[in-house]
C-alpha cells in the first residue's frame, strides 16, 4: 500500500471511482484577513495491492499549523473486498479519495501543513506544506 498522489487543490470528487480534481498543487493561500476559512481540499489516491485489499486500513488526516499545533482531523477506515471485475491478476488497486478541508479555520497568516497516515508501521506519513498569507503578498511571488 502506498500514497501515488496527495494534492492540495481548489475542488475535488470521486465519481465512479475516479478522482476529479481542479486546481491542484496549491502551495499558498491568500486571504484579505485572518482568521480566515482554508479554502481547499486534499485528492489523494492510495495504490493497494490485491494481496491487501480485504484487510481493513485506517486512514487519518489532519491540519497542523507550523507548531504542530492540530486544526482539523479527519479519520476513517476502508476495506476492498474483491478486487473489481475486469481486473488482470495481480493487478494493484487504486483507491480514490476527496477530503474537504475548506472550512477549517487558519487563525493567522503562516506555515500550515496537511498529514496523511495511513496507520501503518512500514509506512511514514505524507505532509502537504503550505502558506497562508495576505494577498499584497502574492504580487512579491
Amino acid at each position: 500500500m502506498k500514497i501515488c498522489v496527495a494534492a492540495l487543490c481548489d475542488f475535488a470528487q470521486v465519481r465512479e471511482s475516479l478522482l476529479t480534481v481542479a486546481s491542484a498543487g496549491i502551495t499558498r493561500v491568500w486571504r484579505p484577513q485572518y482568521p480566515a476559512p482554508m479554502g481547499l481540499m486534499l485528492a489523494l489516491v492510495i495504490e493497494v495491492a490485491p494481496a491487501e485489499a480485504a484487510l481493513p486500513r485506517e486512514i487519518r488526516i489532519r491540519v497542523e499549523d507550523s507548531d504542530g499545533k492540530r486544526l482539523a482531523e479527519s479519520s476513517g477506515g476502508f476495506q476492498v473486498d474483491v478486487p473489481p471485475e475486469g481486473n488482470d491478476p495481480g493487478e494493484v488497486l487504486m483507491l480514490p479519495f476527496a477530503i474537504d478541508f475548506r472550512g477549517v479555520e487558519l487563525p493567522a497568516a503562516g506555515r500550515y501543513q496537511v498529514i496523511v497516515d495511513l496507520m501503518t508501521e512500514d509506512i511514514e506519513e505524507s505532509a502537504l506544506a503550505f502558506r497562508a498569507g495576505f494577498p499584497s503578498e502574492a504580487a512579491r511571488q
